[in-house]
């Protein structure tokens, strides 16, 4: 998206976006947090580039015998941030139009890049309740404690370390940075096209009324997101 320049040894992106912001103000803010984030990225992509690498030549199962199963979710966050790399940022309404088709993604993206801890609650509301009922019948105590716990590390288990998050926020990623080229060729070439053929887009103009590019795909992003549903 930007040229590189070469900064103490490092590859790094010139700051100054090369769009103008009046012409093209979509592209210029694209390009403008693409820069700024780069090197962040890029900083966490050699850091799993390299452990991924270093996993490889381990010894035995935890090396090549099991690569690259056991390491799933490091491939899935490599290409994560491959992607918010190109992103660089990721606007708020952009996040609104994709909950038309993922009303979760903000607790999948948030599983993914920002949670440190899991708090299991259903785990320990269940193990309260299994406990409970162990009171009332006299069970030993050490039963009583595997009740409290176990349902939390189960549920631990099962959420902190899936991997459907990871692959709920990368279909995501891949929509905006598809959303955002569509949008930004619009930007750029929509103008061109129209003194190209004029007659067309009169044509075009005159049968979808007064309603906007982004209007018509949000109506074609609730036509498919209804037509899945009702297929299911």
């Amino acid at each position: 998206m930007g040229r590189k320049v070469l900064k103490f040894g490092k590859m790094r992106l010139d700051p100054q976006s090369h769009y103008d912001s009046k012409a093209t103000p979509f592209l210029f803010s694209w390009d403008t947090e693409y820069r700024r984030n780069f090197e962040r990225y890029q900083k966490d992509i050699d850091r799993i580039t390299f452990h991924l690498q270093k996993s490889q030549r381990a010894f035995g199962p935890f090396g090549k015998w099991g690569y690259p199963n056991i390491f799933q979710r490091d491939f899935l966050m490599l290409s994560l941030l491959k992607r918010k790399q190109l992103i660089g940022k990721v606007f708020p309404e952009e996040l609104e139009e994709y909950e038309k088709l993922n009303h979760n993604i903000r607790d999948d993206l948030n599983h993914t890049f920002n949670a440190k801890f899991y708090i299991p609650y259903k785990g320990i509301a269940i193990g309260l309740g299994a406990n409970v009922f162990a009171h009332l019948f006299n069970f030993q105590y050490s039963f009583r404690i595997g009740f409290l716990i176990l349902p939390a590390l189960v549920e631990y288990a099962w959420v902190w370390t899936g991997s459907a998050p990871y692959v709920r926020s990368l279909d995501f990623l891949n929509w905006l940075v598809e959303y955002r080229r569509a949008k930004a060729e619009i930007e750029t070439d929509g103008g061109a096209l129209y003194r190209r053929n004029p007659l067309v887009f009169q044509k075009y103009t005159k049968q979808i009324g007064s309603k906007s590019v982004y209007e018509l795909y949000d109506e074609l992003v609730t036509l498919v997101s209804s037509e899945s549903a009702s297929n299911e």
